[in-house]
C-alpha cells in the first residue's frame, strides 16, 4: 500500500476567504515557473523551471471587405510568411481566412466580407511586445504588404467593445545547451517528487496532442519512473491548470477511477490556449452560419486520430474537415488552398509572384536549398524539374522517417531517455541535422509544417524538436498523402479543423470535471 503524507495546497476563489486542502497528489498542468515563489520545490525542479525559454505568438482578428476581383486577387485561405518566420521579429508572418476555413475559399470569395486571424510570432526576448505593440504593428504594417489580398481591414471587437486579440506565451522549450544537459529527461526524473506530477506542455511540446500523449506515458510508465498513485479511488487529487493538458489528464484520472480529481484554473475561463471565437456573421448569404475562429489551438493532423477516437465523446456534432478549395469539397487536401511568400526565400532573386501555391513551394524551395549555390542566380530554375523534385521529396521522407526512427524512436511523444546518438552530433538547429544528411530538399514542406504552428524556424530550433513534432506517425501521414496524391486517389486531409471550434471540445467535456476558476493558490508545502 503507498503512503501519502498530504500536500497542502493553500488558494481563495475570487477573493474570498482562505481554503486549506490537503491532497495526496498535486498535478501542475500550469507553467512551472509561476508556482516557484510560491512552492517548496527542490533546487532541481527550479533548475529545470528556470532553464525553459519561449516565444510568444499573437493572434487578431479582423473583418475585411472581400474584393470584388477576389477570383484572382484572393487565391489562398492560409498564407504564411516563412522570412517573417526567420526573422521572429513581432512583424506580421501570415494569416488564415476563417470563413474559407469554414466554408471553403470559393464560398469565402463569393460573400461580402470575411473574418481572418492574423499572426505575429516574437523570438525568446527579454522584454516581449505587450498585447498593444503587437496590435500597433500589425495596424502600421498589414496594409503595406504585398502579399496581404484585401484593400482595408478592421479589427473585431467582442460584446465590450475590447478588440480581439491574443498574447500568448508560446512552446516552452529547452535550447541546445539545455537539451545536452538532458533537461526533458530531468524533468522526466522528478515526476512524483512530493507527491507531484508535471503535465503542462513544458515537459514535452505544447501540442495538445503531446500533451495528451505525455499524460499516457506518465500512467503508463509509472514503475519505470518511480511514480506512486494514491491506492484509495476517493483520494483527493488537485490539478493546477484548466487548460487542455490539465482536463486531459484529469479526465484520464477519472477513467482510472479516482472519483475526487479537483482542477483549480487561475483565470476566469477553462481551456488554456485554446481561445475559439465563434460568430454569427459574417456567413454566406441566407445561410445565417457561424464561424468557429481560432485565436489558439486550430490544426490537427492524422497523428491526432487516436486521441480524437478517445474523445469522441466530447466531440459531438464537432467534425474534422479539410480546407475546403471548392464549394463540393471535392479534393479537400487540395494544396492551393495554402500559400507562401516568396519573398527574400531565393537570396535576393525576384520571384514572379509574391506568393505560391504551397505545392509549387515544395518543389521549388526544396530544390533550390539543395542546389544552391548557383553559378548564375537569376538563373537557378532552369534546372528545377517539378517531377524529379516531387519524387526526391518523397525519398527524402523515407529517409528522414527511417532517421527518426533511429535516434528519437517511436515512443510517444517522446523517449524515456535521453538520444544520447542524436544529441552527442551537437547540432545547431533542425535545419543543420537537414543539411549534414543531405535533407535540405524537405526545406519548403517544413517550413509549413513545422514553422506555421509558431514551433520556431527551421535555423534555430533544436533538431530535437523539429522530430518530436514532425513524428514518426506525422511523417508517415505526410508520405501516405503524397504516394496517393501521385497516383490520383482521393485521400483523407492531412491537415485538418474542427468545425465548431477547440473550445467546443472542452465545452462538452467541462460539466464532466470538477473545475473551478479565478483561484488564487497562495502556498504550496509538499512532502519533500
Amino acid at each position: 500500500m503507498a503512503h501519502f503524507t498530504p500536500t497542502k495546497v493553500t488558494y481563495s476563489v475570487d477573493g474570498g476567504k482562505s481554503v486549506e486542502a490537503d491532497c495526496d497528489l498535486l498535478v501542475v498542468a500550469c507553467d512551472p515557473r509561476g508556482l516557484s515563489d510560491i512552492g517548496n520545490f527542490s533546487s532541481e525542479e527550479k533548475a529545470i523551471f528556470d532553464d525553459l525559454k519561449n516565444y510568444t505568438f499573437h493572434t487578431t482578428l479582423v473583418k475585411v471587405p472581400v474584393p470584388s476581383d477576389a477570383a484572382d486577387k484572393v487565391k489562398f485561405g492560409v498564407i504564411l510568411k516563412p522570412e517573417a518566420i526567420d526573422h521572429m521579429d513581432g512583424t506580421v508572418s501570415g494569416y488564415r481566412n476563417e470563413s474559407a476555413k469554414q466554408f471553403s475559399l470559393e464560398t469565402a470569395n463569393g460573400m461580402s466580407e470575411n473574418l481572418v486571424t492574423v499572426y505575429q510570432i516574437q523570438g525568446p526576448v527579454a522584454t516581449p511586445w505587450t498585447n498593444e505593440q503587437f496590435l500597433q504593428n500589425l495596424k502600421d504594417t498589414l496594409q503595406t504588404l504585398d502579399w496581404w489580398p484585401y484593400d482595408s481591414f478592421e479589427i473585431c471587437t467582442d460584446d465590450q467593445g475590447t478588440e480581439i486579440a491574443l498574447t500568448t506565451p508560446y512552446f516552452d522549450h529547452f535550447e541546445n545547451e539545455g537539451l545536452t544537459s538532458h533537461m526533458p529527461w530531468k524533468y522526466l526524473g522528478v515526476q512524483g517528487t512530493g507527491n507531484t506530477l508535471y503535465v503542462h506542455g513544458s515537459t514535452c511540446f505544447e501540442s495538445v496532442l503531446q500533451c495528451w500523449q505525455f499524460g499516457g506515458l506518465l500512467l503508463d510508465n509509472l514503475a519505470h519512473l518511480g511514480i506512486q498513485l494514491p491506492d484509495e479511488k476517493e483520494a483527493l487529487i488537485v490539478v493546477l491548470g484548466a487548460g487542455p493538458s490539465g482536463m486531459l489528464f484529469a479526465h484520464r484520472l477519472q477513467c482510472m477511477g479516482y472519483t475526487n480529481v479537483q482542477i483549480l484554473e487561475s483565470t476566469a475561463r477553462f481551456g488554456g490556449k485554446t481561445h475559439t471565437v465563434t460568430l454569427d456573421a459574417p456567413s454566406p448569404d441566407g445561410t445565417h452560419k457561424k464561424t468557429a475562429c481560432e485565436l489558439g489551438t486550430c490544426y490537427m493532423s492524422p497523428a491526432y486520430d487516436d486521441m480524437a477516437d478517445e474523445l469522441k465523446d466530447f466531440l459531438v456534432d464537432n467534425d474534422r474537415h479539410g480546407f475546403w478549395v471548392n464549394a463540393s469539397h471535392e479534393n479537400p487536401n487540395k494544396l492551393s488552398f495554402r500559400g507562401m511568400v516568396t519573398a527574400d526565400q531565393f537570396d535576393g532573386v525576384d520571384m514572379p509572384d509574391a506568393v505560391i501555391a504551397y505545392g509549387d513551394y515544395v518543389g521549388l524551395k526544396g530544390y533550390y536549398e539543395a542546389n544552391k549555390p548557383f553559378p548564375d542566380p537569376a538563373k537557378w530554375r532552369e534546372g528545377f524539374d517539378p517531377v524529379w523534385t516531387g519524387v526526391s521529396v518523397g525519398v527524402a521522407l523515407t529517409k528522414y522517417l527511417l532517421l527518426v526512427e533511429y535516434y528519437v524512436g517511436s515512443n510517444m511523444p517522446m523517449p524515456t531517455s535521453a538520444p544520447q546518438a542524436l544529441l552527442d552530433k551537437n547540432y545547431d538547429s533542425f535545419y543543420d541535422f537537414l543539411e549534414d544528411h543531405d535533407l535540405l530538399i524537405l526545406t519548403g514542406l517544413l517550413e509549413y509544417a513545422y514553422s506555421v504552428q509558431g514551433y520556431g524556424p527551421l535555423k534555430k530550433i533544436p533538431v530535437y524538436y523539429g522530430m518530436i513534432w514532425i513524428s514518426v506517425p506525422l511523417t508517415k501521414a505526410i508520405i501516405k498523402a503524397a504516394v496517393e496524391g501521385l497516383i490520383g486517389i482521393d485521400s483523407d486531409p492531412t491537415v485538418t479543423v474542427l468545425s465548431k471550434g477547440w473550445l467546443n471540445l472542452w465545452d462538452q467535456m467541462e460539466p464532466t470535471l470538477k473545475v473551478t476558476l479565478n483561484v488564487d493558490v497562495t502556498s504550496i508545502e509538499r512532502p519533500i
